[in-house]
């Protein structure tokens, strides 16, 4: 497993013009190389590239049939392979269904409006049908007519009475108000009703009584319905014999079109042209077999020797490879720095399992984030969920990444269970007949079994635990910066992060010293801490200067920034237990006070649950980000991205393994 990104080079290819679009084709279908301008002394030699005629044409088309596959019904289609673009442009000329597709979905856009037009003044003449007029006296040259619906604290008759000349408001008896007004004071009202706080809906011009008006409506609605259903047959007709090669056609226009635009990148000449793009280092010695075999050898490709910084991929296996997503969220390594992604999916799972320490908790986390996986990946038509809960989820973020979290919260949630196995804490209760490792909370546990202790770690040897753990995972982290420092070759800042190492051993054995009460000067690890200090701050000094100095009294904080799991832990227990002791106290002294109880415990544990999610998750990760990588980390590394297309119709004409074409 590589602890660095991987190793980009940047190369560049000259060929013959006569080669240039089977060697853009190989670059897409191969997937692994950015292109980028062309630089140095070449780039003066060479002119930029420009658009061709056929550009225009592809986009034209590539416009025509976006159109034409987002009016067909989606349906399944197998993949197709284009053997030249003459022969792509050939399949998409015999292509006219456009006409009629145009038409159909417009006749069904204006049925749709249509529709809706009806069910609305259906639904006013019903709210009319009390008063038995005809449906014409309400709106027309010189009177205008509006519904307006009762809201609470709202008195509508004697506002608009008493606001509008002429007005008249008459109750409807079906929590509707009618409200005419002279033609012209339509904007009185509509002022008035934002002001008092009431709806109105205009009266639309109807005639008839309003049962045989509803009527005739429903007649009309019937006919337009079968109507549209007609013009959606057609549709999937159309789709079961055109919507295959609709897919397939555009897709590979989307692609010709995306090896044009690579002309606007590449330098040429009358015969040759040039490009230049970054490439994993991995994939050179087959990259220039594969232009070889396909060129018949009229190929030059070289590495490139620039001081320009690559950008980064990545390159972790599946299960590390989730937790990427973090690594993202705060920035990408660059090209000599250490990938903390490894380190990120040991630590990040363990912060969070030790501050939540409840099984009970952690098997909600583990249930909930199953849940949310299978729903992502197989979403159902009405969810029983709450749209406002759901609609806030997914505004924080998208499907994509709320499934990446859920995953990552599995391994997460299993180390909660253990710890509050280990714990014996299940909602704040103890239901297990051996506690492993007793946080020494004296009375407050509440025991529903008679327990036994097999360690009683209590709170002080807890912070210890956690002390020792923020010092290795520091010492890590300045480790990992002295390789760094390593591999860009700066002896000084390796010389910095063993003062800073040094430093960070020397207070911590001094401060363990001190609270065991050993004495400094008389024992060889007192004197050996002592020792560490001074050789630290010499070397901090020495190397960083005065900037470095300053910030010595950060390494302390960092490393006691760590005993906050003990204190979210022990927030979260105890939280747990206060909520657990109300809703007992409340089933021991009456009925009523049981069901309150009841209700407090629920509401409470909800409440504990969704903070045992957000403190321990953003605590954790603030660990990692702040404590850890500032020893090591400066990211600001560029994406890494590929000249490609994602395939789902079409199959590609070259690969780096096939050579060939029609290969997969």
């Amino acid at each position: 497993m590589a602890l660095k990104p991987e190793k980009i080079v940047r190369i560049r290819i000259i060929g013959a013009n006569s080669k240039r679009s089977l060697v853009v084709s190989a670059l897409h279908d191969a997937g692994v190389m950015q292109l980028e301008d062309v630089s140095g002394d070449i780039a003066g030699l060479m002119e930029k590239g420009t658009a061709s005629r056929s550009y225009e044409k592809l986009s034209s088309e590539l416009l025509r049939f976006r159109g034409m596959e987002a009016i067909l019904p989606r349906r399944q289609a197998e993949r197709k392979y284009f053997k030249s673009l003459e022969e792509l442009l050939e399949a998409a000329s015999q292509v006219n269904i456009e006409p009629e597709l145009k038409q159909l979905k417009e006749r069904d856009a204006a049925i749709s409006t249509e529709l809706r037009e009806i069910g609305e003044k259906i639904r006013i003449a019903e709210a009319l049908a009390p008063a038995g007029q005809d449906l014409s006296i309400y709106s027309g040259r010189l009177i205008l007519s509006f519904l307006a619906k009762k809201q609470e604290g709202s008195d509508i008759r004697s506002s608009v009475i008493g606001s509008i000349p002429d007005a008249v408001c008459a109750d409807l008896h079906n929590n509707y108000f009618l409200v005419s007004v002279p033609a012209g004071k339509d904007s009185d009202l509509a002022r008035l009703s934002n002001e008092r706080g009431f709806l109105i809906v205009a009266v639309p011009q109807m005639s008839g009584r309003p049962d045989a008006f509803i009527e005739e409506s429903r007649s009309s609605i019937t006919k337009l319905q079968g109507e549209l259903a007609d013009i959606r047959t057609r549709l999937v007709e159309l789709s079961e014999k055109w919507f295959a090669p609709v897919a397939q056609i555009r897709e590979q226009l989307e692609i010709e079109s995306r090896k044009f635009e690579v002309s606007e990148k590449l330098a040429s000449t009358r015969d040759s042209f040039a490009l230049e793009g970054w490439l994993p280092a991995r994939y050179h010695k087959m990259l220039v077999d594969m232009l070889e075999n396909i060129t018949g050898g009229n190929v030059i490709v070289s590495v490139v020797k620039t001081e320009e910084q690559p950008p980064t991929l990545l390159k972790n296996p599946r299960g590390v490879k989730l937790f990427e997503f973090f690594i993202r969220f705060y920035s990408l390594p660059q090209e000599y720095e250490v990938d903390p992604t490894l380190v990120f999916a040991l630590v990040f799972p363990f912060f969070f399992g030790i501050m939540v320490g409840d099984w009970g908790y952690g098997l909600a986390i583990l249930l909930i984030s199953l849940f949310i996986i299978h729903r992502i990946d197989h979403p159902v038509r009405k969810s029983h969920i709450p749209k406002m809960l759901s609609g806030f989820v997914l505004m924080i973020m998208g499907p994509s990444a709320l499934r990446t979290l859920a995953k990552a919260l599995i391994p997460s949630s299993i180390i909660a269970i253990v710890a509050g196995l280990l714990f014996n804490e299940f909602f704040g209760f103890s239901v297990l007949p051996v506690t492993v490792l007793d946080m020494g909370l004296a009375g407050s546990s509440l025991s529903l079994v008679t327990s036994s202790t097999v360690f009683d770690a209590g709170v002080g040897k807890l912070l210890l635990f956690t002390g020792y753990f923020g010092l290795s995972l520091v010492s890590l982290g300045l480790v990992l910066g002295a390789y760094n420092e390593y591999t860009k070759g700066h002896r000084r800042g390796i010389a910095g992060k063993i003062g800073w190492l040094l430093f960070a051993w020397g207070i911590s054995m001094l401060g363990l010293g001190l609270i065991h009460h050993a004495s400094i000067t008389g024992s060889v690890s007192g004197l050996a801490s002592i020792a560490m200090l001074v050789a630290g701050v010499v070397t901090i000094f020495a190397s960083e200067g005065t900037m470095g100095a300053m910030e010595l009294p950060s390494i302390i904080s960092h490393i006691l920034s760590y005993t906050r799991i003990v204190g979210i832990l022990l927030a979260s227990v105890i939280l747990a237990e206060v909520i657990d002791i109300i809703f007992l106290k409340g089933v021991a002294k009456s009925p009523l006070l049981a069901v309150v109880g009841v209700v407090i415990l629920v509401v409470g544990q909800l409440f504990n649950l969704i903070i045992a999610v957000f403190e321990p998750g953003i605590q954790g990760a603030r660990l990692i980000y702040v404590e850890f990588f500032s020893k090591f980390y400066k990211g600001n590394g560029k994406y890494f991205r590929p000249f490609s297309s994602p395939r789902n119709y079409t199959v590609k004409q070259f690969d780096l393994e096939g050579n060939g074409p029609g290969n997969e």
